[in-house]
């Protein structure tokens, strides 16, 4: 299973962007770090992935997939690292706490 952290800045009262939310929710286990920033983690590539999402933003929109395999440093909300962690061990060295 591969590991994506998504990045779109769809203006978030749009129909489009909830068509991007549930498009990550039917491609696998996803959860929204901010507005615009999802981790998901998917059996689709990247591209199969990226076209998923492609097809609902224009030109001027900014979409991203960036694949990663670990998260070796951070800190942020638990249901995060909890995703982290459930979707492959990360050995997440929670810093700051």
């Amino acid at each position: 299973m591969e590991r994506y952290i998504v990045v779109c800045d769809i203006p978030s009262d749009s129909e489009r962007y909830t068509k991007v939310t549930h498009s990550l929710e039917k491609s696998g286990n996803a959860t929204s770090i901010t507005e615009g920033t999802w981790l998901v983690a998917t059996r689709l590539t990247a591209r199969e992935l990226f076209l998923r999402l492609r097809m609902h933003s224009y030109a001027q929109d900014t979409l991203y997939l960036l694949n990663f395999t670990d998260a070796p440093e951070g800190f942020g909300p638990r249901r995060i690292n909890e995703w982290l962690d459930s979707t492959e061990p990360t050995r997440l060295r929670v810093v700051g706490q």
